[in-house]
């Protein structure tokens, strides 16, 4: 101790004691080093152990390296505050010039030129903006109420770009190396299932409403269930469903409905069930029946959204406008003027045009035994030609009240072989079932789905009875 002790004399100079306290370190900490080396040593020799084996059980403390995918998403969930106080964190660790984050709301009319002339942007950075990138492209496609965020200095050169396309995935451009690079990035999204049951009172939208169901819910119930129950006609007092379906969320927030995995409908006593199956092999998803029949019959019963129906299926009918009785091969479904006509099944068109009484007319064919006929239109699909191809529930045509009509409305009719059938009382032909090779898959998949939906179904029969009670 007398020889450290001689070094930290009260006279000697500031940098002569800075460089003894130097000294000082060093020779404690080679002390503590050979201290510490004899213990592992004695312990080693004791039990036997390499000394390897205690350094390979050390953490190792390399840093974490997030993905530039990790970081867009981050950067892009941020608040516009939280965004641009991380900016000036990067700028002034990196002594860059500061930048400055501005968000825009997109307002009818406008586009990036304009977006860019209030973010002060220089206009010819517009042009190495769009060709970043093909991912680009989506930008000439801004719509109302978007949200575009855009990084630039305090000489309108732009450093980035946030557009959230969809809520599924989002635009990034980042300006590296002086050059502007554009990537498309998919958010997080989690799904999680949800589940509803109602009972009809009054109408099916007021019971969904009171069950807590969205409207998308709701009519995608009633198109899985739409080819044996008439939404318009057969729904009774009384009436109940249960409906399992997902929920897609995304930081948190629900931002959609998914897709309905399986439905249980009573209508008039009668009970439908469907549950959402996916081919293992086409890996295309369709609705079937627990015994694995398609829900998907070939035509849809109704082609249009009507308010009633004003003319049935007879051969003897007063004709409102010639004034005498003749056959109505048809019905005649009332519509505002303008609603939308449906194909009622996938075919082609074999005619469009004028055709006497009927006034435009539109007439699909489906495979070989099937046409139907719609008439009295407003407008057509502009896209639509003869022997242009359809797919079911496609936009065919709009209601009007051409020809000889008294208001608007659809007049429909349907063909077997050239002969007429009743559209609401035919037979209508189903699609195919689950394939014999993939029934095993079927039942193991859809379950325990259906035992989760007897379950729901039962707990709301308890819950009716005890508000009857």
């Amino acid at each position: 101790m007398s020889l450290i002790s001689k070094d930290f004399r009260p006279n000697l100079s500031a940098s002569q004691q800075a460089h003894g306290h130097f000294r000082l370190r060093w020779i404690l900490v080679a002390i503590a080093f050979a201290g510490i080396s004899a213990v592992i040593a004695s312990t080693n020799t004791e039990t036997g152990e390499n000394t390897e084996i205690a350094t390979e059980s050390l953490p190792d403390f390399k840093p974490v390296k997030k993905s530039s995918e990790q970081l867009a998403r981050e950067s892009f969930s941020l608040t516009l505050p939280e965004l641009q106080a991380r900016q000036e964190i990067l700028d002034d660790a990196n002594n860059l010039a500061p930048k400055k984050w501005r968000e825009y709301k997109v307002k009818s009319g406008d586009n990036l030129a304009r977006l860019f002339k209030r973010a002060n942007i220089k206009p010819q950075q517009l042009d190495e903006l769009m060709k970043s990138g093909d991912e680009v492209k989506t930008l000439k496609r801004i719509f109302p109420k978007d949200i575009i965020r855009v990084l630039s200095d305090d000489k309108g050169i732009l450093q980035a770009l946030r557009y959230d396309i969809d809520h599924k995935s989002y635009l990034m451009v980042e300006r590296k190396n002086g050059k502007l690079l554009a990537k498309t990035y998919n958010h997080h999204i989690e799904t999680r299932e949800a589940h509803a049951s109602g009972t009809i009172d009054s109408s099916l939208f007021l019971a969904a409403q009171d069950a807590g169901i969205s409207q998308n819910i709701i009519m995608e119930l009633a198109n899985i269930f739409g080819w044996d129950i008439d939404f318009a006609l057969d729904i009774r007092k009384g009436d109940s469903f249960t409906v399992l379906y997902e929920e897609l969320y995304r930081n948190g927030e629900k931002i959609s409905d998914g897709n309905i995995l399986a439905a249980e409908f009573i209508n008039d006593g009668q009970t439908y069930r469907a549950v959402r199956y996916t081919n293992p092999q086409t890996n295309v998803s369709e609705y079937f029946t627990p015994d694995g029949k398609s829900m998907r019959k070939a035509f849809l019963r109704s082609p249009v959204n009507f308010t009633r129906i004003s003319s049935r299926f007879t051969v003897n009918r007063y004709h409102p406008v010639l004034h005498k009785f003749r056959s109505h091969k048809g019905v005649d479904y009332a519509a505002k003027r303008g609603t939308p006509i449906q194909a009622a099944g996938d075919g082609k068109v074999i005619f469009k045009g004028k055709k006497g009484g009927y006034g435009k007319v539109m007439i699909l064919q489906h495979g070989s035994k099937y046409t139907t006929l719609y008439a009295h239109l407003n407008a057509y699909n502009r896209k639509l030609r003869v022997g242009s191809k359809v797919k079911q529930g496609q936009t065919i045509a709009y209601v009007g009240s051409s020809g000889l009509a008294t208001g608007p409305h659809l007049h429909y009719e349907f063909r077997v072989n050239g002969t007429h059938r009743n559209p609401l009382t035919v037979r209508l032909p189903v699609s195919n079932p689950v394939p014999k090779r993939y029934m095993a898959d079927f039942e193991l998949t859809t379950t325990p789905v259906f035992a989760q939906l007897d379950l729901l179904a039962r707990s709301q029969q308890v819950a009716l009875a005890d508000i009857t009670e």
